[in-house]
């Protein structure tokens, strides 16, 4: 205790605190995956199993991993408000960005650096944003950073790994990180390939072994449910669009290149740079490139010089971007590369200093804390974006959302683009927008799911417009216009069987 209670880590942990308080925002974020979350949170919370609460038949769930999701539920016994499970996400970027610095600097012998990598990791916007909303970026960080923290432990230690407590938390830690993300396997291949490397055999398999019967369960559930979702969107042109079909093999090597070059001049630039805009609709900004290029090779170059650990982060970046590039190239963005920022930003450190020291220059390495001034921006941003008021497409979606729980029969099944942000302010049943571009078949597809109600928004997403849009216009007899908002005309329909 007395170690933690030192000066450094009280103005550390006195600056996280006035980060996070700038950048809070209490409101529920926009993307649907974190109100999915919430949603398998409230379902253990509240006994119902690993289930989809909020379609019809609370079918089991399958799509996200379950750890995030018990994390919730667990987070919950305390409060169930939104406000309460976000601080929750940023004690945890606080216990992760004090797991980095002893780790980072266990890793390059440097305390110099790795203050300037942790302090690049909490004004990173795109961290920052994670840590105040519900969605699992920040839990697997902190998991993978205890997990990296006990390996260290345990190969510094002479313990064979079925005597050694730390071998086993890196075993149950990876398995953790797996259900929370998983996309985590990467961080497994890594922790292998490090053990394989170092020639500790007995550990290599003990590990692996552990891991998979670890995995089992969730593994064979998700086959007797058909499958893995993620695997099954993995093969899809578009998983979006499932009438566009699979891919073949031309399909997949323009996946990766296309995702290799996105991620050159788009994601790792704005990753360790978030004030550099990103244009995915457009030529990327001049300059990009160039940048991408420079940071990749000093990504590179700061693997190759990285003093210690240098197999464990060739297997756990290697692995990482691997998976990038199989993606689908619609997954676009820095969130997938987010729980990578720390290290991605550690290893160009590394590759920086020793350049530096190539030209001989004499200068201390806390010079490279003037890399911090280039972020500061980031959190003004941030805490700007918190102070904005909802835009009034999802003020309207989110009133009419609420109107529905309180006048709509128990019963009701309500056809939406976002199935997870309407029933938090819904409360009813609800099923996503089918992809049938014919309105016949589209009227036939929501006759089998048993369409009740509607609503039609105007937030932007394709389905809307593509799908559901046409039909109605075709077929104005089968829609009983309930309310309407207007700026932007929004619509709670009811809809009306066939004559």
């Amino acid at each position: 205790m007395k170690r933690f209670l030192t000066k450094a880590n009280g103005l550390f942990l006195s600056a996280i605190v006035i980060v996070l308080h700038l950048v809070f925002d209490a409101s529920i974020d926009l993307g649907g995956d974190n109100a999915g979350y919430y949603i398998l949170g409230k379902a253990l919370h509240e006994g119902f199993g690993y289930t989809n609460i909020h379609l019809p038949g609370m079918p089991p769930a399958q799509h996200f991993p379950p750890g995030y999701p018990l994390i919730l539920s667990l987070l919950m016994t305390v409060s169930m408000k939104l406000t309460w499970l976000k601080v929750a996400n940023g004690l945890m970027f606080t216990a992760a960005l004090f797991l980095m610095r002893p780790l980072f600097q266990r890793m390059t012998g440097s305390a110099a650096i790795a203050w300037v990598a942790v302090g690049l990791a909490l004004l990173n916007s795109h961290l920052l944003t994670s840590s105040t909303i519900l969605m699992s970026e920040i839990p697997f960080l902190l998991i993978s950073l205890l997990a990296l923290t006990f390996l260290t432990r345990f190969t510094t230690g002479k313990q064979a790994p079925w005597q050694s407590p730390a071998f086993w938390l890196v075993v149950v830690l990876s398995v953790a990180a797996f259900h929370v993300r998983t996309a985590g396997i990467a961080l497994v291949a890594g922790i292998g390939w490090y053990l394989l490397l170092e020639k500790r055999w007995m550990a290599t398999g003990l590990y692996a072994l552990s891991f998979v019967g670890l995995s089992l369960p969730w593994f064979l559930r998700g086959q007797s449910l058909g499958g893995n979702s993620y695997l099954q969107q993995l093969v899809r042109v578009n998983p979006y669009r499932p009438d566009e079909g699979l891919l073949d093999m031309g399909g997949w090597l323009t996946r990766v290149a296309d995702n290799a070059w996105r991620y050159l001049h788009q994601e790792i630039p704005n990753g360790l740079f978030p004030q550099l805009e990103v244009a995915y609709t457009t030529e990327p900004p001049e300059g990009h490139t160039l940048i991408g290029v420079l940071l990749l090779a000093l990504i590179i170059w700061g693997v190759v010089k990285m003093p210690q650990w240098r197999s464990l982060l060739i297997g756990y970046l290697g692995a990482s971007f691997a998976i990038f590039l199989l993606w689908p190239d619609v997954w676009f963005g820095v969130r997938f590369m987010q729980p990578l920022i720390p290290f991605v930003g550690l290893v160009a450190l590394v590759g920086l200093w020793d350049v530096v020291g190539r030209f001989k220059l004499s200068i201390s390495p806390w010079w490279l804390a003037v890399v911090l001034l280039l972020q500061m921006p980031n959190v003004k941003d941030l805490q700007e974006a918190s102070d904005t008021r909802l835009s009034p497409a999802f003020s309207n979606y989110f009133a009419l959302a609420k109107h529905a729980g309180e006048s709509l029969p128990a019963d009701a099944i309500v056809l939406t683009s976002k199935p997870g942000l309407f029933y938090i302010h819904g409360m009813r049943s609800c099923l996503r927008i089918p992809s049938k571009s014919d309105p016949e078949a589209f009227l036939q597809k929501i006759d089998e799911m048993g369409i009740t109600h509607i609503l039609v928004d105007q937030m932007g997403y394709s389905s809307v417009g593509r799908y559901l849009v046409p039909a109605i216009q075709q077929y104005p007899n089968r829609f009983k216009v309930l309310i309407q908002l207007p700026n932007p005309e929004t619509y709670l329909i009811e809809y009306l069987p066939a004559e």
